[in-house]
């Protein structure tokens, strides 16, 4: 008599035990001494080991993904974890779940609190990629990405091309402040009379739409702005 082949949901059940498998040995490596941030793991083990519950998976890794290093009564400074992997541990996780902000959150506000300006640029460059996956719920994230690169990194050159990035969205009803911020990046580059024609327009064209206190702050950085043209004090 042949020997019968296994059926195929047994072929399928061992792949998923293989990937669970795999996941928890890559699971093993967060805790250990010597590696902070283990490398993420590819998109397709994680949907296998998923086993068909990506939420319960994604929330379970994302609480791994806040506490790398510090678990076992240990400390990690961020200014020693690995940002090349971290960037790769939030894409892998935006994969489970593309419609969260919970990655997006530790990245910003978390990470994203490091020293070290060029990881600061990985958290930059993975906001920029969660909010190009619908632009119109995470254009948000793309303002957080801009004061990242303003104000951590103070990349101006970066800080730009995000605000401009993001005040060239074709979203209905964006705030009129998200046109407004290549203005500051541009006068932090000397580019002054640019930035002060970029805030007249705005006043002009969406004066209905600013409060208030926007119109007055755009106001006093018209006149910084102007002074500072004339060689006098901000």
């Amino acid at each position: 008599m042949p020997a019968r082949l296994p059926h195929p949901a047994t072929w399928a059940l061992l792949a998923m035990l293989a990937a669970q498998l795999l996941v928890w040995a890559w699971g093993r490596g967060m805790y250990a001494n010597e590696e902070i941030t283990p490398p993420p793991p590819p998109a397709l083990s994680l949907k296998l080991a998923a086993m068909g519950d990506d939420q319960f998976l994604f929330r379970s890794l994302g609480l791994h993904l806040q506490n790398f290093g510090d678990t076992g009564g240990q400390v990690t400074p961020l200014a020693d974890y690995d940002y090349q992997r971290l960037y790769g541990w939030f894409l892998a996780l935006d994969g489970l779940d593309p419609l969260s902000d919970y990655v997006a959150v530790i990245a910003a506000q978390y990470y994203g609190l490091t020293p070290k300006n060029e990881d600061v640029r990985h958290v930059v460059a993975y906001l920029r990629a969660h909010a190009a996956k619908d632009y119109a719920s995470n254009w948000r994230w793309l303002a957080h990405a801009v004061y990242l690169a303003r104000h951590r990194m103070k990349d101006n050159v970066l800080a730009l091309e995000v605000a401009r990035e993001l005040a060239g969205l074709p979203i209905p009803d964006l705030p009129p402040w998200t046109r407004a911020m290549p203005a500051y990046a541009m006068a932090d580059l000397g580019e002054r009379e640019a930035a002060i024609a970029l805030l007249v327009a705005i006043m002009a064209t969406d004066a209905k739409h600013l409060t208030p206190e926007e119109v007055v702050g755009m106001e006093k950085s018209i006149r910084k702005w102007q002074r500072l043209g004339e060689g006098g004090q901000p």
